[in-house]
């Protein structure tokens, strides 16, 4: 599935202005990034043989890829085509390996337990319903989570950037790891970086200890500030990316 999807000269602006929504801005512009993927790809390469192999060969989709791609009725037909694909090409190959052990009548419970052509069909019959490759959407957003990242650390010492990063949810420990881990970056916008995040995490610390004191205290009737929201935001920075049924971020 090939879409050249955001590249950096649109990444400064889209980031500043995901920076100050909620949560991980990395997990909303890539989020955003794979629905316009999706969408391209339902509407204008769903009979482009060379991507309809490269999702036989993954079996379909990953569960939150999948989850995504029957969000909103308009998708619900191009899923419908992938899917049945996919499926003629289990079953085709699921009847050749049955038919090649079991010409005949069905054998017994004995028989199946111990024959070693059964045993056989079952390692096969493993092998075809196993993806052959990685989820094709997966690898999109892979790469999108590259050309985002790059960005925020090429630029994490603008004034304008770094100040709106500073005043933002940070980012989830998964984009986290990866931005420390990529090759080819410079080592002290890295640790610039981490020195941002380690604030971020400091102060939504706070707020969880703030949360608990309150909630423990017996001090239910007093009024909660931004402390209210910090367990779901802390989960949500934990976890990474989660993708609704509905598509949503």
């Amino acid at each position: 599935m090939h879409n050249p999807g955001r590249d950096y000269r649109t990444t400064y602006t889209d980031l500043l202005q995901a920076l100050t929504q909620p949560d991980c801005a990395v997990c909303r512009l890539v989020n955003q990034a794979v629905r316009q993927h999706v969408d391209v790809f339902l509407y204008e390469q769903l009979l482009v043989l060379e991507r309809r192999a490269e999702i036989r060969a993954a079996r379909g989709f990953c569960s939150i890829h999948s989850a995504m791609l029957i969000a909103g009725h308009g998708r619900m037909l191009g899923a419908a085509t992938l899917y049945q694909d996919v499926l003629n090409d289990v079953m085709r190959q699921l009847e050749g390996a049955v038919r090649t052990v079991s010409p005949g009548a069905a054998p017994s419970r004995l028989q199946r337990m111990f024959s070693i052509g059964w045993r056989g069909i079952l390692r096969k019959v493993a092998r075809i319903v196993r993806p052959q490759r990685a989820c094709p959407l997966c690898e999109y957003e892979r790469r999108q989570e590259t050309v985002v990242l790059r960005a925020l650390l090429n630029d994490i010492y603008d004034p304008i950037l770094g100040a709106a990063f500073e005043r933002s949810a940070g980012l989830c420990l998964p984009h986290f790891q990866m931005a420390l881990l990529l090759p080819d970056v410079a080592t002290d916008h890295q640790l610039r970086l981490v020195e941002l995040e380690r604030g971020i995490l400091s102060t939504l610390k706070a707020e969880l200890e703030a949360y608990i004191a309150k909630r423990n205290a017996g001090r239910e009737a007093e009024p909660m500030g931004a402390e209210a929201t910090a367990p779901a935001r802390a989960g949500r920075l934990l976890a990474g990316r989660i993708v609704h049924s509905d598509g949503r971020l």
